[in-house]
């Protein structure tokens, strides 16, 4: 099933240790963001059963966005067939050849998330019992100045210091990180009239 949706540079094995070793060494805590990641198509057809999705309004003193529900309950068949792909020991192995921890088949709590003017996430660090890794599949494009980027901050003892990495939502790029005590991350204000697009889940180890 890899196959069918996986841009195919991703699957072969000199470029997965090659992603591996920048995963590892990247800073300030392990992280990776592929571009193109899925063949194109299916990257669009899953944007467009999005659009038939209900998005309702979240906010409290930490974040301003619309969300839907667990994507687990989409009756649209691209989106089945997405949550299908993250389940299969095939794209399981396929992350654990990449981060080097050995990620079980099962995803938890995928939902998408729709971010406009003034829409943001504070500061925080996705630790839940469970969780390994995060990860964002993003389905809109956007530019510096356009806000949405997803901050990536140091830590000085334990706690959130600066932000030293940003990263602009790409459509069709696959970004995900090592969920611990110290992976400080936000989204940034969106400041033009733009949509942020994106799925999020969590991976287990």
């Amino acid at each position: 099933m890899i196959k069918s949706w996986v841009n195919p540079k991703y699957l072969e094995p000199a470029k997965q240790k090659q992603l591996k070793r920048s995963f590892l060494a990247s800073k300030p805590f392990r992280h990776l963001e592929l571009r193109d990641f899925f063949i194109e198509k299916k990257a669009i057809q899953i944007l467009k059963a999005l659009g038939k999705e209900h998005f309702f309004p979240k906010e409290s003193d930490l974040f301003q966005f619309n969300q839907t529900n667990n994507l687990a309950a989409s009756e649209r068949k691209s989106i089945q067939q997405l949550l299908e792909l993250w389940s299969t020991d095939e794209f399981a192995e396929f992350m654990s050849n990449i981060t080097g921890f050995n990620i079980k088949p099962l995803v938890i709590d995928s939902f998408a998330s729709l971010y406009q003017k003034t829409d943001y996430l504070l500061c925080h660090d996705d630790e839940i019992e469970g969780r390994k890794i995060a990860w964002l599949l993003y389905l809109s494009a956007l530019q510096k100045g356009d806000g949405g980027t997803l901050n990536l901050y140091t830590a000085k003892k334990n706690l959130p210091d600066k932000v030293v990495k940003k990263l602009v939502p790409q459509f069709n790029s696959f970004t995900f990180f090592e969920v611990s005590p110290v992976s400080f991350h936000a989204v940034e204000e969106m400041v033009k009239e733009k949509q942020r697009v994106a799925i999020t889940g969590w991976f287990r180890d």
